[in-house]
């Protein structure tokens, strides 16, 4: 074999061993930074909660490197949706479905209620509501980014803001009738805010909703979406998912 030709067939060779012996490249994982419990930027700049733990656990038990990056939830979304992270975890959307590919195993599962201020006028008449559409008067708030509320909320009176804790802020001071919102979410976010004395929580229960990985069509870990199923399940089946969110109540 002539000597280039030698050297160009063991570079190759090489360069193939190189590739296939290399580590996955890590997991680029994107959320909502102002939605405790479940995902939150704490005061170090750290991103905590429990869908960063559930992924941290699940990538673990795959040998996946991991991080973990917190902006509000629109441009989280479309970091993932022009290939600048790999995923995000959230309810999935129709959407949310054309750009990502769904693991069907939940994350995480909630429940939605809704809250009003405990000075409302018509707490009475809320209080007794028992579908959606008895709201259909009051001015529901919410913040930018929401899919439940972009799909459900269609024909309410709707004001819009940048983050939950602006939403809490004008329901305590009247600024709004309703917040519709998971309760693990809302007396997290109030005792922060020290105004869980001012909301209360009405009876009527709109959804049970689940939290999934959304991997992007452009990311390598769409792959991938197989094996995170069955981790998922597996930690789920042995009662770790469950522990994880112990935590937070």
């Amino acid at each position: 074999m002539r000597p280039v030709v030698w050297w160009l067939a063991l570079s190759g060779l090489l360069f193939c061993r190189a590739v296939l012996g290399a580590p996955e490249s890590t997991l680029r994982m994107v959320y909502f930074d102002d939605f405790a419990p479940y995902s939150w930027r704490d005061d170090q700049g750290k991103m905590r909660g429990i869908m960063v733990d559930v992924m941290d656990r699940a990538a673990d038990e795959l040998g996946i490197r991991v991080t973990h990056q917190g902006y509000p939830w629109q441009r989280a979304q479309k970091l993932v949706r022009f290939a600048q992270a790999d995923g995000f975890v959230s309810v999935t959307t129709r959407e949310r479905r054309q750009f990502t590919r769904v693991v069907e195993e939940p994350v995480t599962t909630t429940v939605l209620t809704l809250f009003t201020g405990a000075a409302h006028p018509d707490l009475a008449q809320l209080q007794q509501a028992r579908t959606l559409a008895e709201f259909k008067r009051f001015v529901i708030l919410d913040y930018i980014g929401n899919g439940w509320g972009k799909v459900h909320l269609q024909g309410f009176k709707v004001h819009l803001t940048k983050n939950v804790d602006n939403v809490f802020q004008m329901l305590a001071a009247g600024r709004g009738d309703l917040m519709i919102t998971d309760p693990l979410v809302a007396w997290f976010k109030l005792k922060q805010l020290g105004l869980d004395d001012r909301i209360v929580e009405l009876p009527l229960r709109l959804d049970v909703t689940t939290f999934h990985l959304c991997i992007g069509d452009h990311s390598r870990f769409k792959n991938r979406a197989e094996d995170f199923e069955r981790v998922l399940h597996q930690l789920r089946e042995r009662g770790e998912l469950t522990r994880i969110e112990a935590q937070y109540r």
